[in-house]
């Protein structure tokens, strides 16, 4: 079994979320701005 590399998995997470989001972009164009990512993450609100 391989030993667990901490910056290795949190590349390998960075880069699949990359890959998730643009692929979500470019099968839901429309939706676009909609996606969250790290770098358009919206505000989560709770309703009260």
């Amino acid at each position: 079994m391989p030993d667990h590399n901490p910056p290795l998995d949190d590349a390998i997470r960075e880069i699949a979320n990359l890959l998730a989001t643009a692929y979500l972009r470019l099968r839901f164009p429309d939706q676009a701005r909609q996606v969250d990512s790290p770098e358009t993450e919206s505000p989560h609100v709770s309703a009260g």
